[in-house]
């Protein structure tokens, strides 16, 4: 498809390379006479005002990795954006042998790959901004500049929504083992990723941590050194070595200080609780055992605990008699989750009274990266056209009616929320009565209490949306809702705890 007409006094649309709610356009700088990019939409579109607000944004970021922003100009209905000229060779094109077989890149090239693409995401964190997941499909080749990234902001992110330095961290991770194993790394069954034999043994920790659920690299930055640390202990071509590990199996190595802090931990709570005993009758007053702390191997093994016998002779025995008093001990509480029956978007005072009910489905997914969330506002107060917007979270019958605590996972800064509960769902704001409980100026996940809560529904009323995004607007981002009571518990007590962990 072609259009010859000339949209401004500068630039000229030649080619349409990429429909969309974003189109993408082959161009020429009629002043400069060279070939450039031009990406455009509907000016009065959401989408069109977020283009314009990255577009101003990001003007001055300046990387060879990333597309420069050239100009900006507006047409009569249209706003669009000039960048260079998009590369025609493409990093997914050096993946496909001439019959259509998956090629595979020496690790040193994928790892120097990946390595100039992480770069470029480095520089646009730094401004605020996250891509929102890099693929081989849009790296391109420059030959005055190397590989560059060609799409995000400020080209299609608009599109890409909600996009999250996290989901940046796990496409390069996915980006590099694609490059090295011919495929992305498989998730299995219990949520947890398997890498490829074929990924090297210097490699594969780094890859793992930056999908790993449990303990992800904090940054970009961080990735990008561990990267390089790397690059250099590679052969630069396959020599046919494989290593045949697991996710699992390299997170062990990051997770062993803090199992010997859990094995610490135990092993202070159970000499806690021995010296708590009363003595038994006729036992050896100098009789001690002492316990080793278990060290965690590089297999990932725990060895038992090692219990030390007393040397030297024994020491006079005395008989203490036994107490009258029964002793009473109470049953540490124990955490549970409560199921979950629905949630629900609840949207009174919306035209069409739902918020992005087609979201729902990625609340609890066990994705960090997806979420619900709501429409896009001009402000934080839902500009000005209502007091909030919420989720109606239903338990699932026949559980426990006493509520403990709700906790959320958002990326979301800055947002507020009011919590009630009810014995039913209700329609309007009034029927849920007050607020159980309130949290201000949450700065992503929160975790709340609620005071003997009794019920079978909850509302998680959104009253403030928080900090302005990078893409612009105001919007709350929901991945996760745990509700949770407590069970086991047994009456302490006067002057007794109970251990609540």
């Amino acid at each position: 498809m072609t259009d010859s007409s000339i949209t401004s006094e500068r630039y000229e649309r030649r080619e349409l390379l990429q429909p969309g709610a974003v189109e993408t356009w082959s161009g020429l700088d009629r002043t400069l006479n060279r070939p450039v990019t031009i990406r455009r939409s509907s000016a009065d579109s959401e989408i069109g005002h977020r283009l314009r607000l990255q577009a101003k944004a990001l003007a001055r970021v300046e990387h060879h990795g990333l597309l420069h922003i050239l100009d900006t100009y507006d047409e009569v209905e249209h706003f669009a954006i000039v960048t260079e000229q998009l590369p025609t060779r493409l990093l997914v094109d050096e993946l496909t042998a001439p019959n259509g077989d998956i090629k595979r890149l020496a690790a040193a090239e994928a790892v120097r790959i990946v390595i100039a693409v992480t770069e470029a995401l480095a520089v646009l964190h730094s401004s605020g901004f996250a891509h929102g997941g890099v693929d081989a499909d849009y790296i391109g080749w420059r030959a005055e500049v190397g590989w560059v990234i060609l799409n995000g902001p400020p080209t299609d992110d608009a599109v890409t929504i909600p996009a999250t330095r996290r989901a940046d961290l796990m496409s390069v991770a996915v980006l590099a083992h694609r490059l090295i194993a011919g495929a992305a790394p498989q998730r299995r069954p219990d949520g947890t990723w398997e890498l490829d034999p074929a990924v090297p043994d210097v490699v594969a920790p780094v890859l793992a941590r930056a999908i790993s659920a449990s303990d992800p690299w904090p940054d970009v930055p961080s990735m990008l050194l561990a990267l390089r640390s790397v690059v250099d202990d590679l052969p630069h071509a396959d020599d046919g070595h494989t290593d045949r590990r697991s996710v699992w199996q390299t997170e062990r190595h990051w997770l062993a200080p803090v199992g010997v802090l859990v094995a610490a931990a135990a092993t202070l709570v159970g000499i806690a609780l021995f010296i708590e005993q009363p003595e038994e009758s006729e036992r050896p007053a100098a009789q001690a055992i002492a316990t080793t702390a278990p060290s965690v191997d590089p297999s990932g093994e725990s060895p038992p605990v090692v219990t030390v016998a007393p040397t030297g002779p024994p020491a006079a025995t005395t008989t203490t008699p036994q107490s009258t008093v029964p002793v009473t001990t109470t049953t540490p509480l124990r955490r549970v989750p409560v199921p979950l029956e629905s949630i629900t978007d609840f949207d009174p005072a919306g035209d069409d009274r739902v918020e992005h009910p087609e979201r729902l489905i990625f609340i609890n997914d066990g994705d960090p990266t997806t979420g619900w969330s709501t429409a896009r506002y001009s402000t934080r107060d839902f500009g000005g056209l209502k007091d909030g917007v919420g989720l109606i979270i239903v338990l699932a019958p026949g559980g426990p009616a006493h509520l403990d605590r709700l906790a959320i996972d958002s990326p979301t800064v800055g947002w507020s929320i009011e919590v009630y509960v009810s014995t039913e769902r209700n329609r309007t704001l009034i029927d849920w009565g007050n607020p159980v409980a309130v949290a201000s100026d949450i700065t992503g996940s929160t975790t709340l209490d609620l005071p003997a809560a009794d019920a079978a529904a909850l509302l998680v009323w959104i009253t403030d949306l928080g900090d302005e995004l990078p893409s612009g607007g105001h919007r709350v981002t929901v991945s996760r809702i745990d509700v949770s009571t407590t069970s086991g518990a047994q009456e302490a007590p006067t002057g007794t705890d109970a251990v609540t962990p």
